[in-house]
């Protein structure tokens, strides 16, 4: 499923996984759901390259870890990411699995893109998300291969 809760060509349909605290996989904004929707809002704000909109989702002091890097610690650091590191250009993230409990969303999904030298991306991934109140403040990112 794409952010918005269509049905991606080509993607698997959405799966549950252990301990679905509300109801199983749904897409991201589903009802009674806050911190998917939260999440959803995300990847809706960067595949439209909003890296402001995408990270007033996160709390100041917020820490985000992907591999190849060392974790960006508070939103400063994660802004000058996606302004100054970020191998991507542009692209798209189709999210396959949401599940969300008490303080934590795990996203399982792919994404499609261009990096800045123009070479073509495809990569799927694994985000783990924790949360106080409706603000980010841990983000975990895993990639299935080394690309991005």
């Amino acid at each position: 499923m794409d952010v918005t809760g269509k049905a991606a060509s080509g993607s698997r349909p959405p799966t549950s996984g252990s301990r679905p605290a509300t109801g199983g996989s749904r897409p991201a904004g589903g009802g009674s759901r806050p911190l998917s929707a939260v999440v959803g809002g995300y990847y809706r704000d960067i595949d439209r390259r909003d890296v402001t909109a995408a990270l007033s989702r996160f709390a100041p002091d917020a820490v985000y870890r992907r591999p190849g890097y060392d974790a960006f610690v508070g939103v400063q650091a994660i802004s000058a990411f996606y302004r100054d590191r970020r191998v991507i250009s542009d692209g798209r993230h189709d999210l396959e699995s949401i599940i969300e409990d008490a303080d934590t969303v795990a996203v399982r999904g792919s994404f499609r893109g261009v990096s800045h030298g123009g070479h073509a991306l495809a990569v799927r991934f694994a985000d783990f998300w924790r949360f106080s109140g409706l603000l980010v403040i841990e983000r975990d990112t895993y990639f299935d291969a080394a690309a991005v």
